[in-house]
């Protein structure tokens, strides 16, 4: 029997690669709740905090767009001394509009899918939470490359299930899985030497870190702080209240404005 001895320098490579491993999965998780768990329920906060509130200032902003647009539609026609076709007037602000009124619509939906995402009791969406980082750390392509196309097509039904918040699709999925098999190694070794893996896995935590980096300065992470801030929701809630009752009041001139002009 041989007795096979492993230079120091070896071991030192093992622990350091096994490391990299983990810090390089604690990482990806990372990345992936922030993706997955923590922007979708920064972004419910939001909406259902303030989000609402923003939406119908909004949609009371491009009404008062509307009214002076068609004011100024039916004073030029006057200027040309013809008398405002209202029919006209509407149908060409309309198309003119057609985009923000396309914003209202899809943040219209966005609010519902957020106030149906609300009615989730804290149970459920804490283990719904639980089981997501469970399936990607069992399946996301990216930490298992090599896996079966069945196994890939698992890992899109989850997502969707979670994302459509199916707790009990979800629930299927999981038990499907073998949990008590070790996460596979992502790292295909093949004929790289030990060096190789430190500087591809060293590479892969640097990427992931400026994906990190990136992530926490955009929306909504970039005012997670605020949307904490029970102070900072009323401070926006106000400044909110002053910025309706102009709208209000410029709503009401210019829809007097376009009474006149067009009954004249």
């Amino acid at each position: 029997m041989y007795d096979i001895t492993i230079s120091p320098a070896i071991e030192s490579l093992r622990k350091e690669i096994e490391a990299l491993r983990k810090e390089f999965l604690r990482l990806y998780t990372r990345k992936n709740d922030m993706l997955h768990v923590e922007r979708d329920d920064l972004y419910i906060k939001y909406l259902n905090l303030i989000g609402k509130d923003k939406y119908e200032i909004f949609c009371l902003s491009v009404e008062v767009r509307a009214l002076k647009m068609k004011c100024e539609l039916a004073q030029a026609a006057i200027n040309r001394n013809e008398h405002p076709d209202a029919f006209l007037i509407n149908r060409q602000v309309d198309k003119q509009l057609k985009d923000y009124y396309l914003q209202i619509s899809d943040q219209a939906d966005a609010i519902k899918a957020a106030q149906e995402a609300e009615m989730i009791n804290s149970f459920d969406l804490e283990e719904m939470q639980n089981l997501f980082r469970l399936l990607v750390k069992r399946l996301h392509p990216d930490l298992h490359p090599d896996q079966p196309e069945v196994m890939k097509d698992l890992f899109i039904q989850g997502l969707t299930a979670y994302r459509t918040h199916n707790m009990q699709l979800l629930r299927e999925i999981i038990m499907r899985l073998d949990l008590n098999k070790d996460i596979d190694e992502f790292v295909s070794k093949g004929e790289d030497s030990l060096e190789q893996i430190v500087e591809r896995l060293k590479a892969q935590i640097a990427e992931i870190e400026s994906d990190i980096e990136t992530l926490q300065a955009t929306f909504p992470f970039n005012i997670r702080k605020e949307i904490m801030d029970p102070e900072w929701i009323q401070r926006e809630k106000e400044e909110m209240e002053r910025e309706r009752r102009e709208l209000e009041e410029q709503k009401e001139l210019y829809g007097q404005r376009l009474h006149l002009l067009i009954d004249d």
